[in-house]
């Protein structure tokens, strides 16, 4: 059955962005303590570059779906948003972990929120709510452009490992734009917006 994605207008939508950060983030986290009970610790398994391509590949999805106004799977796009933010979180993680990892860290997930939330509350303090201006299908946009920038900072890496120490860190900037980028999409659904604008 063919499924049109829309927004779902929240009566109480004028709320500040922080505390949609919150909200948001606190949803991303239980569903990761959610899914580590029911899989364990499986997404160790992925190395960080496939980490990567999952962020790619859940933001391509959303963009065709957008470019095609219909979804035939039966996962809403605020529902493929969150999932990604859950990635983007693993890579983190996995970007600042020094050795292989077989279990999933929640302590510095939830450190890594933290990080994320203060850089939120300056940037939006500088550019002054500015991205309520965009539409959903630019912040997808501009999450691919910076993930794809990533894929690519990833490939000069694997050719030459002495670039880690310079790349590392605009790596990091870059996944901590694509989380506040994905959470501004989330905060736009939940204020009514049609996600396929």
């Amino acid at each position: 059955m063919k499924k049109k994605s829309t927004g779902k207008k929240d009566k109480t939508n004028n709320k500040p962005t922080i505390f949609w950060f919150d909200e948001i983030t606190k949803n991303c986290l239980d569903i990761i303590d959610t899914k580590k009970k029911e899989y364990g610790s499986s997404v160790c398994k992925y190395r960080p570059s496939s980490i990567t391509d999952r962020i790619l590949t859940k933001l391509s999805r959303i963009r065709s779906i957008q470019e095609k106004g219909v979804s035939l799977v039966d996962e809403e796009i605020e529902e493929t948003l969150t999932h990604t933010i859950n990635y983007v979180f693993f890579r983190i993680w996995r970007l600042e972990e020094t050795k292989n990892v077989r279990e999933i860290n929640i302590i510095k997930i939830n450190k890594i929120v933290k990080e994320i939330k203060s850089i939120l509350e300056k940037k939006n303090h500088d550019y002054g709510e500015s991205w309520r201006k965009m539409r959903i299908s630019s912040i997808v946009d501009e999450s691919i452009v910076k993930t794809c920038r990533i894929v690519a900072m990833e490939k000069m890496i694997k050719k030459n490992p002495k670039l880690k120490e310079k790349l590392n860190p605009k790596i990091l900037d870059s996944l901590f734009d694509i989380t506040n980028y994905l959470v501004f999409a989330l905060i736009h659904i939940k204020e009514g917006v049609d996600p396929m604008q």
